[in-house]
């Protein structure tokens, strides 16, 4: 082994190990805790477009950035470059949250019991599938939150002369929501909120092309 000798000549290596622990503990005791946070389905703004001859829908599918696939929360710096914040980060999966919160406003605008994520059924006889496509999801420096996305509605199969029936042509919509930061940016709190803002609104676009179907 090897002994350290101290300024006054006598062997210090236990003092050098406590002094080393003691600077250890203060790092981690003063590094600022993690924050976890989720989104949330909020209620439409406007009245429901809900209506009796809207068909009942399966939210089969929802798909994001493969950046966006991680529980840090990411940032858009400019147009190359993303802030990962490893302080801040999503209690689950942002994929299965943005999925449980579209499934939650759709049900807000939609007729009651007339809507289903991949793993529940829905009333009704026919089945439209839905599958949404995000490709693009982030907040800036602001906290305005920035969404574009594309769904595509298949309707459910008509009764025909084959046994399995046939399907009309499936819809295809896009949408791009912009939801400018409120009174400045408070800090990563208000991103999950604006978050939640932005699927609502493509919820109402989403419940507008869904109700289409039913005219």
């Amino acid at each position: 082994m090897t002994w350290h000798v101290c300024a006054t000549g006598g062997r210090c290596i236990a003092p050098c190990l406590a002094l080393l622990s003691a600077a250890l503990l203060s790092a981690c005791a003063s590094s600022p805790p993690v924050q976890f946070y989720t989104l949330t389905p909020l209620a439409p703004q406007t009245p429901s477009v809900a209506s009796a001859s809207m068909p009942a829908v399966r939210l089969n599918r929802v798909t994001i950035p493969a950046e966006l696939d991680r529980l840090q929360m990411v940032r858009r710096i400019d147009s190359t470059r993303l802030q990962i914040d490893d302080q801040n980060r999503w209690a689950a999966p942002v994929d299965e949250m943005v999925r449980r919160v579209l499934t939650g406003d759709l049900a807000a605008r939609l007729p009651p019991n007339s809507v289903a994520d991949a793993n529940e059924s829905a009333s009704g006889e026919r089945l439209h599938d839905l599958a949404v496509d995000i490709q693009e999801f982030y907040a800036d420096h602001s906290c305005a939150v920035t969404l574009r996305s594309t769904w595509v509605l298949s309707p459910a199969p008509t009764m025909g002369t084959r046994a399995q029936g046939s399907r009309s042509p499936s819809r295809q919509a896009s949408a791009e929501i912009a939801v400018p930061s409120a009174g400045g940016c408070s800090g990563p709190q208000a991103i999950p909120e604006a978050m939640s803002q932005a699927l609502a609104l493509l919820s109402d676009h989403i419940a507008a092309d869904i109700g289409a179907l039913g005219h």
